[in-house]
């Protein structure tokens, strides 16, 4: 397992601004090459075109500031994903934490931003099942995103800390998305899904049902914006103060609101120790 992970994944504001609480606007953008895209990459936690919903046009935003276009880009899988980004291919990402600690310092990338929530998993069920607790899912079938994806770790790592073996006292099974996972309970192939909260918000608004939620994992820093440190500083800076003044300015609230986010948060290198750890002990 540990293997896989190294592999694969090892691997809402208050705004700082550069002057008082100014905040970067289009009048103080870049004099890039605007022959020069950028791509902001996102981890396909949601459908493709929930993300672009959300996503693209943050990237446009980006694109303002830095008077150069910033193109939307996700995959079709988590491992896909992660590959391009391991090689470089986002100037701009939006990842989950066990992606960044793969490829953060060394690995190219430095954090920009960061929600204001921690992140932890949640094991949800049908509201009427009789699951009530971690002790509940002995020879029980819980259904996971992929095995890549943050949530799965905390998963795995969380039924292990309760006595409850994957594979001997619980049976796991892997698939493309959360709302894939939630979409097996509902239809009875499995009795449980492990996922995230803003997952679950999103599955229950589309589908029109009520989920219950029977455990909940640790915690750990959240999803989080990266930049390449290729990018020059000047840039780094103008997108960093970008992403956090979004909830300073009605333009950029509507931005958040798009994918039910808050603001977003200055983070560091450091704060994702608590990750590495997780890693280390798998």
């Amino acid at each position: 397992m540990l293997t896989r992970i190294r592999k694969l994944t090892y691997p809402s504001i208050v705004l700082l601004a550069l002057l008082g609480h100014g905040q970067v606007y289009g009048a103080e953008a870049a004099t890039a090459d605007p022959d020069h895209s950028y791509i902001l990459g996102v981890f396909p936690h949601l459908p493709p075109r929930e993300l672009e919903k959300v996503f693209a046009p943050m990237a446009a935003d980006l694109g303002k500031v830095l008077g150069r276009d910033v193109r939307f880009r996700s995959s079709t899988t988590y491992e896909k994903f992660s590959e391009h980004l391991h090689d470089g291919k986002y100037d701009i990402a939006f990842i989950q934490p066990f992606d960044y600690v793969a490829v953060a310092g060394n690995g190219g990338y430095v954090p920009a931003a960061t929600r204001t929530q921690r992140l932890s998993a949640i094991i949800v069920t049908k509201n009427d099942s009789p699951l009530v607790n971690m002790e509940s899912l002995k020879d029980k079938r819980v259904s996971l995103p992929p095995e890549s994806a943050a949530v799965s770790i905390l998963t795995r790592n969380h039924l292990i800390r309760n006595n409850l073996t994957p594979g001997k006292d619980v049976i796991l099974s892997h698939h493309r998305s959360h709302v894939s996972c939630m979409q097996k309970v509902l239809i009875g192939e499995t009795d449980a899904c492990g996922t995230a909260a803003p997952a679950v918000r999103y599955f229950q608004k589309r589908m029109k049902v009520e989920l219950k939620t029977i455990a909940r994992t640790m915690d750990i820093p959240h999803t989080l914006f990266v930049m390449h440190t290729r990018l020059p500083e000047r840039e780094r800076q103008i997108i960093k103060q970008r992403i956090l003044g979004w909830g300073e300015s009605e333009s950029g609230r509507k931005l958040l609101e798009r994918g039910s986010l808050k603001p977003f948060v200055n983070i560091s290198d450091s704060d994702y120790d608590v990750v590495r750890e997780i890693i280390k002990n798998q």
